[in-house]
């Protein structure tokens, strides 16, 4: 006997017909700008010697906890647009959520440690 896989439905996430592209191509761009400028902030923290200091460390640590954060929800979203889905299988459902939390945690982390350095 084999199990039906668990299947959520997202509920509250209407978008009117024909518009998907549109938010497709809005979260592409909030994607790229995010990638842009966050590889642009730690290239810039890695190259320059005299920015090796504990704080911009912990900026550049706040750099990749963003972009872990953007990258666990913005592409599912973006595919949602596109193709209408409002379904997400109980993995997918459990892995972003637990890199959802994890972000928060760390940011929260790094924050802290910032603000106990200052």
């Amino acid at each position: 006997m084999v199990d039906a896989p668990i299947v959520f439905e997202i509920e509250g996430f209407d978008i009117l017909p024909g518009s998907g592209p549109f938010f497709f191509l809005l979260a592409l761009l909030v994607y790229m700008l995010v990638l842009l400028g966050n590889g642009v902030v730690a290239c810039v923290i890695v190259l320059d010697k005299k920015l090796h200091r504990p704080m911009f460390v912990m900026i550049c640590h706040l750099v990749v906890c963003d972009l872990m954060g953007a990258t666990a929800v913005l592409p599912h979203l973006m595919m949602d647009f596109l193709m209408g889905q409002k379904k997400i299988v109980y993995p997918a459902a459990i892995s972003q959520a637990f890199c959802i939390h994890f972000y928060g945690v760390a940011v929260q982390t790094i924050l802290g440690a910032m603000a106990y350095d200052r």
